[in-house]
């Protein structure tokens, strides 16, 4: 058999069948995760009796000056029992660190004909980077370097605000300021320098970790998020019910964030339609993969079948570090929040070890991406932190699992798989579609129903959800409503869908070329 009727014969009937399967699940996978959303609320009154578990909610900020007001009165607000529940907002020295650095390139920016606000990135808040340059390029040019510094001057860091806001603080929640040293890492250093930190967080309500940590759980979220207001009930209700039902305590309860906080728009053109489309693709892979396979994992957990079965049923947990909320004593186990993702690490180890997993009830909005660098750092980001899941199984591999040696391979075997088809899936399927006529018509048609219900018929469905969701989410009184722009040429959105896959290739390939060519790439802040 020639190479081209392999293809023919083989593997286009292969693709075209997995591009169906994944679109059928998909579709209904997201279908069912929203309306489990829309019909689920956080019920359990305050508890009275002091029996809540101890809830410490983490929020790391970079240059975050533009949220952190907001940020801290959404959190600071949310309901729950008195007395058993804090807040810490972690800032870092490195923010302070890079400033000095910036400060010495003011010169030469202020010698630039036209200043942009790309070139301001990192020197001020994202969201303020395009007012300063057109504020700097509005000046006489010889009073350019003057204004641009006066700008740069005046900006406060965020440990300037959070400080302020902490001394002010007098309703809702405690509410703790940390400040990191500048020793490298990422988000999840900040976590772990606050971890080392509970005692003086949690000990002024009473809390000691020897006698409390059983009931404790770290919460995780992005500074630019804003929650439900039930959040923490919701979490002390996924965790009564799992532990009601199981005699145990989840090891991670996972909330699910929704990328429909608009707080700025899309730009104009490809490169907003592009990163629209992303967001509606960030929309279906919450609902369809990242809750659904919480929900699958917590019905394997508590059911009868054989565990054979359950060993090729079992997903491995994405983690999502925007609402996450991870138990003290598995943390404690873990080691901490791993690098350089806080998020993926943490699921895939548990994962790993057989842990416990619950989904939370309350929805929290976080930013869609609107800048084309930002999304291919993310992507890049994450594709280093899953590619490997060996890595992560050495890590944990001292610690006891639940889960026997074959088990433990087949995660490690399916995560492979999901990179593999992430890097060449895309490239590979659009191939199958296009010979898919050459096999048979009957195949062709396959293919023309798999792309239309990948692509077109969920974007249009998760379209008609994204409004429902949105206002599913009650914010905490502390804040206004969330802003929700409406999607820009959704006509447009449904029609581009099939490509959207493509979009998410641009930051593993980077980081391939990057790596082979032996340069060293530096992701930064993934700021939004």
């Amino acid at each position: 058999m020639s190479a081209a009727q392999v293809w023919l014969d083989v593997v286009v009937p292969v693709l075209v069948t997995g591009l169906l399967a994944r679109a059928v699940w998909a579709a209904l996978a997201v279908e069912a995760s929203a309306r489990w959303l829309l019909s689920t609320r956080a019920h359990h009154p305050a508890d009275v009796d002091g029996q809540a578990p101890w809830l410490v909610v983490l929020l790391p900020m970079l240059r975050e000056q533009a949220v952190a007001t907001e940020s801290i009165a959404a959190f600071t607000g949310l309901d729950y029992p008195v007395g058993r529940a804090a807040v810490v907002v972690i800032t870092t020295e490195r923010e302070h660190t890079a400033r000095a650095q910036h400060r010495v390139r003011l010169p030469e920016l202020a010698a630039l004909p036209t200043l942009t606000a790309a070139q301001l990135r990192g020197l001020f808040p994202a969201s303020r980077c395009q007012a300063a340059a057109e504020h700097v390029n509005a000046t006489p040019y010889s009073e350019r370097l003057a204004m641009l510094t006066k700008l740069f001057d005046a900006e406060p860091s965020t440990a300037d605000i959070v400080t302020a806001l902490t001394a002010s603080h007098l309703q809702g929640l405690p509410l703790v300021h940390l400040h990191q040293p500048d020793v490298g890492g990422r988000k999840p250093g900040q976590l772990n320098f606050a971890l080392d930190h509970l005692p003086d967080v949690l000990g002024p309500l009473g809390w000691r970790e020897d006698a409390h940590a059983r009931d404790t759980f770290v919460l995780v979220y992005d500074a630019d998020a804003v929650p439900d207001r039930a959040t923490l009930t919701a979490f002390a209700d996924a965790a009564a019910e799992h532990r009601s039902s199981t005699g145990r305590e989840p090891a991670l309860i996972q909330q699910q964030r929704l990328p429909l906080l608009t707080r700025r728009p899309f730009p104009p053109g490809v490169a907003g339609l592009l990163l629209t489309e992303e967001c509606v693709y960030q929309l279906r892979r919450s609902l369809g993969t990242e809750l659904a396979r919480v929900r699958v994992h917590q019905w394997l957990t508590r059911s009868r079948l054989p565990e054979p079965v359950r060993v090729w049923l079992r997903p491995m947990v994405y983690a999502v570090g925007c609402g996450m909320a991870v138990h003290l004593p598995a943390l404690r186990r873990l080691g901490g929040f791993p690098e350089p993702m806080e998020d993926l690490g943490t699921g895939h180890r548990l994962s790993l070890l057989g842990a416990d997993f619950a989904p939370a009830a309350a929805l929290v909005l976080d930013e869609p991406y609107t800048d084309t660098t930002g999304l291919t750092n993310l992507h890049a980001l994450a594709f280093t932190a899953s590619a490997r899941p060996d890595r992560h199984a050495r890590a944990v591999a001292h610690l006891a699992s639940s889960l026997s040696r074959p088990a433990r391979a087949a995660l490690m075997l399916r995560e492979w798989a999901d990179e593999a088809a992430w890097l060449l899936g895309a490239p590979l399927m659009a191939a199958a579609i296009a010979s898919a006529w050459w096999t048979g018509p009957w195949w062709a048609g396959l293919a023309v129903v798999g792309v239309l219900l990948h692509g077109p018929v969920t974007t249009a469905r998760l379209l008609a959800l994204a409004p429902a969701l949105h206002r599913h989410v009650t914010p905490p009184a502390t804040t206004g409503p969330p802003p929700r722009s409406t999607a820009a040429r959704p006509i447009a959105l449904i029609a581009a869908s099939p490509l959207q896959s493509f979009i998410r290739l641009a930051g593993p390939w980077r980081l391939i070329w990057t790596k082979t060519t032996g340069r060293r790439l530096s992701f930064g802040k993934t700021e939004r």
